[in-house]
């Protein structure tokens, strides 16, 4: 597989210049970092999340976890809850599961980007399948989520 057809047209749509990053098969971002050989604080890992309003999709570095209770108070949605990987495929079906791309916006999702993200000089990010990453300048990563609310939804691994 190759990147996602929604990743590549959204890509191209905003003219952002990008390169794909083979790598051996992984199981997650982190995984994905290490087998890049690039540093997991600049991978930025997808999460989706559902409630009874629909799905949210937290986009935090490969390097933290997801804040569930900074995502509550962010949104003022109490219930969202991660997707179940099995169901990922209904969001994203041009995707692996668990090969989540950060662009919630080029599948209609609200997308919410953690701040520690917008600093990066480099961003790499899932390209829809296990086996590549998406490198873009960090400048060009910030533009695609302009209209997206940028907040911190991240902590360090305990």
């Amino acid at each position: 597989m190759t990147i996602a057809a929604k990743v590549s047209q959204f890509l191209r749509d905003q003219s952002v210049d990008y390169q794909l990053i083979q790598h051996p098969h992984s199981r997650t971002s982190r995984e994905s970092a290490h087998a890049a050989h690039v540093r997991e604080e600049q991978v930025a890992k997808a999460i989706l999340l559902k409630d009874e309003q629909g799905h949210v999709l937290a986009v935090i570095p490969a390097s933290s976890s997801l804040d569930m209770r900074a995502l509550h108070e962010e949104t003022g949605r109490p219930h969202l809850e991660m997707v179940p990987e099995a169901e990922l495929g209904r969001a994203f079906p041009d995707c692996e599961l668990g090969a989540l791309p950060p662009l919630g916006q080029a599948y209609g999702i609200t997308t919410l980007l953690d701040s520690s993200l917008r600093h990066c000089d480099t961003v790499y990010f899932e390209a829809g399948d296990h086996e590549e990453l998406v490198e873009m300048d960090g400048a060009h990563f910030a533009r695609l989520f302009s209209d997206c609310r940028s907040c911190d939804l991240s902590k360090d691994w305990p």
